[in-house]
């Protein structure tokens, strides 16, 4: 059972706090009738529930969108595909104001935004000692990097947005939205002041430090093309301890949580509860994994084909005989991140019963599955001794090393001028280091012989799946390629296993408007002066 159990209980805080914000009614539908800021806003165990409950909102519901769900915005993207649903029909570019998903996105970010606001506006009534005069100002910080992390989403995935430092009355009810570059300046503004304060390593397991607040305002930089300061943020990081696991595997073993690669992940209770655990493993698990999953998540050829064959002769034994050598021979020889992060015919899996089984056959519903193919990135396998499939004790990693050192390649290529032009020292300190500790049998980028599409290709075979590829594609302004994409899997019966003959779903993507997500239609008839977002108009 995991030991560094986040900080106090999530769901007394949820009742315990916020009786200040009666008039949020529009942005945070969480009940606030317990005790109120002249009762609540006394003691430094105060200022830590405020604190606690502020990460709490990072955690989100089953298939909602937010930071505890992060890994699905990458279906919105070539890298995978989703089963059904709000966020099926997103990708397919057949979505609406009425989408459940993207009213999940607007309300959870909403909903840190105010438990964040409620806090730095508090806090300072609360009469400290000398010796906790430091604490409460580190309290403040890290409210600030995760406000600035609900108003990125927030930012860029609706453009402009309501902007609120303070917690919301009756009349913030009728305010009218802000520009996209005043939210990110406030975003800016609130990782300078984190990164300022916030200590290297965190005291306890998922607060945020240093690292985390220099990687989100590297990301934010990234996103407004200020490559001088993404530059002066990636390089402060890597000077700060962070090292890439020695297997790519390992770094999302739940008995490897914490390692030396991740920066900032979402810490999950495993207390057999249906409330504590998280609810991801279930969607991107199978149903032959402990955690009985519905394989929602879906990763597809397009996804296989990212990974290079770096053994042109593997040796393997065909298994099953239903399993024809032309498939064997298509994925069998490829980079090993591949089988690190999905099943596929040939490959074994330790389900449940902590029984070796071999993919597709001996897979529990395998056609939950459209394209075949599942995951193992994220899921368990193997008996965890839990007795509720949606009580998973996996943490979600929001940043980790590896990614920052593919931001440092991309940002030093844009400096220079071209990726070509980037030296060998980098190469060899960035995506050569990255590239290495998947294989030593990949090639490495040589200077000179590397181009931007190298680069965005190897965020995708290190980091598919994982929820940045979205805003990376997004940023590249490359997610055009959504239009006429066409999801592409496996045929599995018992005469064998073969390609589609068809695409699973053939995607429209209308561009800029599907850049942007609309303003959710409940949110505009609560609020009357909230107009929605131009291109959907």
């Amino acid at each position: 059972m995991k030991k560094n159990i986040r900080i106090v209980t999530m769901f007394v805080l949820a009742t315990l706090f916020f009786a200040s914000s009666c008039s949020e009614d529009f942005l945070d539908k969480q009940p606030h009738n317990a005790l109120s800021p002249g009762t609540f806003w006394s003691t430094t165990a105060d200022a830590e529930a405020g604190l606690t409950a502020i990460y709490d909102a990072l955690n989100v519901g089953r298939g909602q969108f937010g930071w505890g769900m992060m890994g699905l915005f990458d279906l919105l993207t070539p890298v995978g595909h989703c089963r059904s649903g709000s966020i099926n029909a997103i990708a397919a570019g057949n979505h609406d104001p009425n989408g459940g998903q993207t009213r999940s996105l607007w309300e959870n970010s909403y909903r840190g935004v105010v438990r964040a606001n409620d806090l730095l506006v508090h806090i300072d009534q609360i009469e400290v000692s000398e010796t906790d005069a430091a604490l409460i100002e580190q309290y403040k910080a890290e409210a600030k990097f995760l406000r600035a992390m609900f108003y990125f989403h927030l930012a860029d995935m609706f453009g402009d947005v309501p902007l609120f430092t303070t917690v919301p009355t009756v009349e913030d009810a009728f305010a009218e939205k802000s520009t996209k570059a005043e939210v990110l300046n406030l975003v800016k503004s609130d990782l300078d002041a984190a990164i300022a304060v916030l200590p290297e390593t965190a005291s306890v397991a998922g607060r945020a430090t240093k690292g985390a607040a220099l990687g989100m305002r590297a990301k934010v930089a990234m996103m407004e093309k200020d490559w001088s300061t993404a530059q002066s943020n990636l390089n402060q990081i890597m000077t700060l301890g962070y090292e890439l696991e020695t297997d790519y595997a390992e770094i999302f073993d739940v008995d490897n949580e914490g390692n030396g690669e991740v920066i900032f992940d979402i810490q999950y209770i495993f207390a057999n509860d249906a409330e504590s655990g998280n609810t991801f493993e279930k969607l991107f698990g199978n149903r032959s994994a402990e955690a009985s999953g519905w394989s929602w998540v879906q990763p597809g050829l397009w996804f296989v084909e990212k990974f290079e064959h770096i053994d042109e002769n593997p040796e393997y034994t065909i298994e099953d005989d239903r399993i024809s050598a032309e498939i064997y021979d298509y994925f069998e020889g490829r980079d090993p991140r591949m089988d690190a992060t999905i099943l596929r015919p040939g490959a074994h899996f330790l389900d449940y019963r902590n029984i070796s089984i071999l993919h597709p056959y001996e897979m529990r519903n395998l056609n939950h599955s459209q394209t075949k193919l599942q995951m193992r990135k994220y899921v368990i396998d193997g008996d965890y001794d839990r007795t509720l499939s949606n009580d998973s004790p996996l943490n979600w990693i929001v940043l980790r090393y590896a990614d920052i050192l593919l931001m440092k390649a991309e940002v030093e290529a844009q400096l220079a001028g071209g990726a070509g032009a980037v030296s060998q020292d980098v190469l060899d300190a960035t995506i050569n280091k990255v590239r290495q500790r998947a294989s030593d049998k990949l090639p490495l980028y040589t200077a000179g012989n590397i181009t931007m599409e190298n680069i965005q290709d190897e965020y995708v075979r290190e980091l598919g799946f994982e929820g940045w590829m979205y805003f990376n594609y997004k940023r590249w302004q490359l997610l055009e390629m959504n239009d006429g994409f066409e999801v592409r899997g496996l045929t599995v019966n018992n005469s064998g296993v073969s390609f589609n003959a068809s695409p699973i779903q053939t995607r429209v993507f209308e561009s800029p408007k599907h850049y942007f997500f609309p303003i959710p239609t409940s949110e505009m008839e609560r609020a009357e002066n909230l107009t929605q977002n131009p291109v959907w108009e």
